[in-house]
């Protein structure tokens, strides 16, 4: 056990420095689950929920920038393996690990390059943090479309409901507009 947390001391390169509660300070004000967890009064709140939940992905798309661009510098720019983004049609990105040759991508590209004998151990410290910081990044990510996207369809249904209903009122406080049957409409 002592001889593990040597080794690992000493293979800290320290080229990678992962996100710290200092990037994420900025987002932490719009993002609470106390924000999801509260009564909301109707379409308005949950647009504007829906509106924030998009504006901290977009926060979160920064910050996945700044990491891809620390793997892009040196010494990670000497491997055969790159971190980048991609981006969905829905306008999420996630950072993916892709091979210079082929282009293949995935978690196994990093699993592959770890287990290389032509990877430095110097440097299996950094692209173990690295790998740890995209994980949290893309989880994230995920988590906040997903947040954004179920607001904005409750808010629409809500509306929806709130127009139906208006509607009915509209036939009470005016009988004369009262809904025919649907053959009858003229």
């Amino acid at each position: 056990m002592g001889q593990t947390n040597s080794t690992a001391e000493s293979l800290q390169q320290g080229a990678f420095r992962p996100l710290q509660q200092d990037a994420f300070q900025s987002l932490q004000h719009g993002a609470s689950l106390k924000g999801l967890l509260k009564p909301f009064k109707g379409k308005g709140d949950l647009t504007q929920f829906a509106d924030q939940c998009q504006a901290l992905r977009a926060g979160l798309k920064d910050l996945a920038h700044g990491v891809v661009d620390q793997a892009k510098r040196h010494p990670f720019s000497l491997l055969p393996v790159r971190l980048i983004e991609q981006n969905t049609a829905v306008g999420t990105t996630f950072l993916r690990w892709q091979h210079i040759s082929n282009r293949r991508m995935g978690v196994a590209i990093w699993a592959d390059m770890i287990g290389a004998s032509k990877t430095p151990e110097s440097m299996l410290q950094d692209l173990y943090k690295m790998e740890l910081q995209r994980i949290l990044l893309n989880m994230q990510m995920s988590l906040m479309h997903s947040i954004a996207k179920q607001a904005a369809e409750c808010a629409e249904k809500m509306g929806q409901a709130e127009a139906t209903y208006h509607a009915r009122l509209q036939q009470h406080t005016n009988p004369s507009h009262k809904q025919q049957p649907q053959g009858e409409r003229t």
